[in-house]
This record gives C-alpha cells, structure tokens and sequence, in this order.
C-alpha cells in the first residue's frame, strides 16, 4: 500500500477530515489531497513524524514498508484520557473522540512549526 492510501485509510479510521489533518501539520487541505492522491509526499521528515505519532504507527507503517501498525504492539499503554474528565455514560464512540481530540491537540502543540 502506498503512502496516501494509508495516509487516507489512517485518517478515515480517525474520523477528521483533509482539513483537520492539515491544520495539525500546518499544510494546506490541496497539500493533503495531493498526498492521498499519491501526487507528492511530504519533504520535511518531521510531517512524516508528526503524522506517525498522532496516528500511532511507525513511519514504516505510514509509507507503506510494513503491515505492522507499531513494532511496540507488546506493550501496553496507560490510558489516554489521565485528566479528570467527568466521562461517566459517554458511548464508546464518544470516548474515542475526546481521545482522539486529546491526541490531536498534543500534537499540534507539541510539533515544531512548518513555514
């Protein structure tokens, strides 16, 4: 699989749209088509970085070298919402959001800015 169909199928699975995406690694949402569409890739490791960590896979994974998501499936993570958050009778699919919102949140403000 190549780059943009993981990048699209990661980003699907995600539930954020071209938009989002682009807004975390500060590129436009014509930049992020062209990457799904397999048109260009990034040229910046750290977009490649960043896009790995917030989906949690290897780089290796996103570019399309392996099927392993991540090589530390072994291990198991803490959870993801250690804030004091009153989530008592959200829907699975409502904690996965405020995770997902909560990634993409520390993302953002923990990448170095594009120019």
């Amino acid at each position: 699989m190549r780059f943009g169909d993981r990048l699209r199928e990661l980003r699907e699975e995600r539930d954020i749209t071209q938009k989002k995406l682009g807004e975390l690694i500060n590129v436009s949402t014509r930049v992020i088509g062209y990457y799904e569409a397999n048109d260009r890739f990034p040229k910046d490791e750290n977009v490649l970085k960043t896009l790995a960590d917030f989906f949690n896979v290897s780089v290796d994974f996103l570019v399309g070298r392996t099927d392993i998501r991540n090589f530390s499936d072994d291990f198991v993570a803490e959870s993801k919402i250690p804030y004091n958050l009153d989530l008592k009778g959200l829907p699975e699919e409502a904690l996965k959001k405020v995770e997902d919102y909560i990634d993409l949140i520390k993302t953002k403000y923990n990448s170095p800015k594009q120019n």
